[in-house]
């Protein structure tokens, strides 16, 4: 018999049954059939009874299945000729990849726990193991394979990196982080004489095994195991979430339903549906007012501005700006000081300092900078008796005396060079070996070599812990006079003198602490340099450093802070009668007439060497002199006798006429007609 036919389709597993075959045990033919002849007889749809078929239809129509997008969760529809088919990405399955496999939470509230799953058959060499993990702690153990005698493999969490260990081999740590909170797929290839190590399709490392086979009874422990020792000893009990597990294609539920036809009843201890996080914001977490925010087993603070770190624990306490103007604010561990350069001006101005009390750690060091031009003054001075310190200035040349712990011996230090100059000077003071009870000690003035090293040995710093009083610019060794320069804020073994009391806090959060007892105020600014090295006054004006700025004397006539203005002599108006005119320290008088003397100040006689003559009174004016005339003589000098007077006069007007003037009448007036050299009225 002969059978001729076309075909097109795909393999499914419906079935379609003809009389000629009966294969259950085959996966029916899925498609279309065409021309079907059997001994050169056509086959057609007619000729089959109802009977002896199933799902067979006239025509070759296929349908788009998958328009409609029926996979959810990003499955993968594929489209079949009587249905769709959906591939699901984990941990998502179900014809629709509705169903998400459970994920099994460990560690709820800080519980220990673990899930035991046993193996029902043996298994070939190669194996595949895999899971989600998803976890804030950086240590636990993921996944251990074992027997009641022999561990086969147990990988875990170290320092947030996946471990593998077999007992047989070395350990191996990726270098791939997990616990970032994050979903991962991790998975084990058992295979022959070594172990692979995957993240997702990352391979992070192997490690060599022999060769061996899983079998029936083995057991995976997932979280942790039934002794808490040995969970300890493999990073502890695991937190977070796990789920789909599977071995090779075999699904591992935690929580089985009854259409997921599990064949591993699981063992849990501890293990709760879900993958909720725990409320980490339940123990307040944020310090210094941070607000709480709860994550996925996590918590995140909103800090105030001033604050950082995780749970806002770091305060940036120089963001709050708590030193005064002038001063610098320094951060120091949990707190801060304020860093300046103090002018001293010779007065009694030292100042005191005494510890808080708090001062735990060895005090082996001082640090401190200064500039004057003072060749015998104390810089700093403590005691208690027997102990005692002493830095200062002698003879040009620092002097550092210290007397300290069980040593009868004062040990003394002297600079190879002069540092009254008035320039800066940075100088160290340190015990060359600050861990013995007795050491000697060295000096390092502005880190030049050599440094000068005593040849005793004493103790530390460590009595000035115990309300000893420091004394900061004391007076002078001769009891004159204290410290006239400047001194930068002195450091011992890093816990700072400052100067100044801050503003808007109690106190200052650090620790330990050196306190300013004495309440005098301290000026800040010391320039680095001699404030006279630019010869900054003018006009011959001599200059003075004066630390924190110069000071400029000026010559007779000049004023200012630079000498720059010429003194105005004429400001106080001196010239009595005159105007005066401003010079350098000197003013000129111009006189008004009349008036003579350096400001105007004497009246000048002109009648002294007068010529009024014949008798004539002298009268002396601004101008000069004029001569009142007496009898009959006239003229500027009255040198002169008065000619005749005619009488001039009627009704209305009664004149005389002197000196010869002719009475004449002038546009109907009687008026004197002068004579030449006379005028005036009459």
């Amino acid at each position: 018999m002969f059978i001729m036919l076309e075909l097109r389709g795909t393999t499914s597993y419906g079935i379609a049954l003809l009389n000629i075959y009966n294969l259950p045990s085959t996966p029916s033919f899925v498609g279309c059939l065409q021309d079907v002849k059997i001994d050169s007889n056509h086959i057609t749809l007619e000729d089959i009874s109802s009977s002896s078929s199933l799902n067979v239809k006239a025509g070759c129509e296929r349908k788009d299945w998958c328009e409609r997008q029926p996979c959810q969760n990003r499955g993968r529809c594929i489209n079949l000729w009587l249905n769709y088919q959906c591939d699901c990405y984990r941990p998502y399955e179900g014809p629709n990849c509705l169903r998400e496999y459970v994920a099994g939470r460990f560690g709820q509230d800080d519980s220990t726990g673990f899930a035991a799953f046993n193996l029902d058959k043996s298994y070939e060499e190669n194996v595949t193991i895999s899971m989600f993990v998803r976890t804030h702690r950086p240590s636990g153990l993921l996944l251990a394979l074992e027997n009641k005698t022999y561990q086969y493999i147990c990988v875990w969490l170290e320092h947030g990196r996946l471990a593998m260990l077999h007992p047989g081999s070395s350990k191996l740590v990726a270098k791939f982080v997990l616990s970032d909170g994050n979903v991962h797929l991790i998975s084990l290839k058992i295979q022959p004489n070594k172990i692979e190590l995957y993240q997702s399709s990352q391979n992070l490392g192997f490690i060599s095994a022999p060769t061996w086979k899983i079998q029936k009874g083995d057991v995976i422990y997932i979280g942790g195991l039934p002794e808490r020792s040995q969970t300890e000893a493999k990073g502890g009990f695991f937190k977070g979430c796990i789920q789909d597990i599977r071995f090779n294609n075999q699904n591992l539920e935690f929580f089985p339903n009854s259409i997921s036809n599990a064949s591993h009843n699981p063992t849990l201890v501890n293990v709760t549906q879900g993958c909720s996080g725990d409320n980490m914001c339940k123990s307040n977490p944020c310090h210094n007012g941070g607000v709480c925010y709860s994550l996925w087993d996590d918590f995140s603070c909103s800090c105030p501005a001033n604050t950082a770190g995780k749970a806002c624990e770091q305060v940036q306490w120089c963001e709050l700006s708590p030193c005064p103007p002038g001063a610098q604010c320094q951060a120091v561990p949990r707190g801060f000081e304020c860093i300046a350069n103090a002018v001293f001006n010779a007065q009694s101005s030292e100042i005191l300092f005494r510890s808080n009390g708090n001062i735990t750690r060895e005090l082996t060091n001082i640090t401190l900078g200064f500039r004057t031009r003072d060749a015998n003054v104390i810089i700093l001075h403590a005691k208690k008796e027997p102990e005692f310190l002493n830095i200062s200035i002698r003879d040009s040349r620092l002097l550092f005396q210290l007397q300290s712990g069980n040593s009868f011996y004062m040990l003394s230090l002297t600079s190879l060079q002069s540092v009254n100059d008035g320039i800066w000077h940075q100088v160290t003071l340190s015990m060359t070996d600050p861990l013995a009870q007795a050491s000697r000690w060295q000096m390092e003035v502005d880190n030049q070599a050599p440094s000068v090293t005593s040849a005793v040995a004493t103790g530390s710093l460590n009595f000035l812990k115990d309300n000893t009083d420091i004394y900061v610019g004391d007076r002078a060794i001769d009891n004159s006079q204290g410290l006239k320069g400047c001194l930068s804020t002195i450091e011992i073994s890093g816990i700072y003198l400052s100067y100044f009391n801050v503003h808007g806090f109690t106190n200052k959060p650090q620790e330990e602490q050196f306190l300013k007892i004495s309440m005098n105020s301290v000026v800040s600014g010391c320039l680095q340099l001699n404030a006279c090295n630019s010869s900054p006054c003018l006009h011959g004006g001599n200059c003075e450093d004066i630390y924190s700025s110069y000071h400029c004397s000026c010559p007779l006539g000049w004023s200012g802070t630079h000498c720059e203005l010429n003194i105005d002599e004429c400001f106080s108006n001196p010239c009595i009668h005159g105007n005066c005119s401003d010079r350098v320290a000197a003013y000129r008088c111009r006189c008004e007439p009349g008036y003579t003397g350096v400001n105007c100040e004497t009246d000048i006689d002109n009648c002294q060497n007068h010529q009024c003559a014949n008798g004539a009174t002298c009268i002396s004016d601004p101008s000069g002199y004029s001569c009142h005339c007496s009898g009959n003589f006239t003229g500027k000098f009255c040198r002169h006798t008065r000619l005749s007077s005619t009488v001039c006069g009627n009704e209305k007007t009664n004149l005389t006429c002197y000196n010869g003037g002719n009475c004449s009448e002038f546009q109907g007036e009687l008026k004197c007609l002068c004579r030449p050299g006379f005028t005036g009225e009459r």
